[in-house]
């Protein structure tokens, strides 16, 4: 078998855990990282938990916080005044904490009426309007592309290109989501440019324009989505960074820890052997 990649469990996959145990489940499976969220109904990024005692949870458990998932709409300029109060806090509790990127999606609804080149001019504003928050942190923003036919950028090329735009390049690095990836039907793989990769696969019986994240479950051998192929794409040209788990289905999320590793366990030699 090859060297196991650093692998990353993403909260949204066991959401009703306290934070402590998911730390704790993390590391009794040999994850390194955890991404943490702020768009969890009823918790906390931290669970209301003090900074100071999460950093000891992090000191026990050997675990590292990779990001904070996410700053939403993140390109729409009507809401760039908000989005910058909102980073502004994300930022500040990352850093409180010892984590250092932030991850950005965009705009995810229909009624979005912006041209593409509207949307393209807006991404790389709201690029520079971010990028001073970043570099003055040193922090990273991890741009996710989300592949519905209403996302207002689909592809990690879009992204790239507004990424050289602006003025912060060094401050933004992409996120591929093997989900998003097919869905936006991308053919292209940007290893170098490419700082995390979250996995969650889909079985069979949707049409690809019908398939919603409730539809993500953890990566088996009925998976449409190629997780294998990615995979193996993106290590074969280089990537080395992290592959966190993120799965959005309550069929994961409503099952015991126990079944829960069983399955992630599987799910991990299939994908990485």
């Amino acid at each position: 078998m090859p060297e196991m990649p650093p692998l990353c469990l993403n909260r949204i996959i066991a959401p009703q855990l306290p934070l402590p145990e998911f730390f704790q489940f993390a590391n009794d499976l040999g994850f390194r990282y955890v991404e943490l969220r702020n768009d969890l109904s009823g918790k906390e990024i931290l669970d209301g938990l003090p900074d100071d005692a999460v950093r000891h949870l992090l000191d026990v458990t050997g675990i590292n916080l990779l990001t904070i998932n996410a700053l939403s709409r993140f390109e729409d300029e009507r809401a760039l005044d908000a989005n910058l109060v909102r980073l502004k806090g994300l930022i500040a509790q990352g850093k409180r904490v010892n984590c250092s990127q932030i991850v950005l999606c965009p705009l995810n609804e229909a009624d979005d009426s912006r041209s593409p080149g509207q949307r393209a001019d807006q991404l790389v504003t709201a690029l520079n309007a971010f990028g001073p928050l970043f570099a003055d942190a040193n922090m990273t923003g991890l741009i996710e592309p989300l592949g519905f036919s209403v996302s207002a950028l689909r592809t990690k090329k879009e992204a790239l290109a507004g990424i050289s735009q602006s003025d912060y390049s060094g401050s933004y690095k992409l996120l591929h989501d093997t989900f998003h990836h097919c869905l936006g039907e991308e053919t292209e793989f940007f290893p170098v440019e490419t700082a995390l990769v979250h996995v969650s696969g889909v079985l069979p019986g949707k049409a690809k324009s019908a398939i919603i994240d409730a539809d993500r479950v953890l990566v088996t051998g009925d998976d449409v989505l190629d997780n294998r192929g990615q995979v193996a794409t993106l290590l074969n040209k280089g990537y080395t960074g992290p592959f966190s788990y993120e799965p959005f289905s309550e069929e994961v999320q409503c099952l015991s820890t126990a079944t829960l590793k069983t399955d992630l366990q599987k799910s991990i030699e299939y994908l990485f052997s």
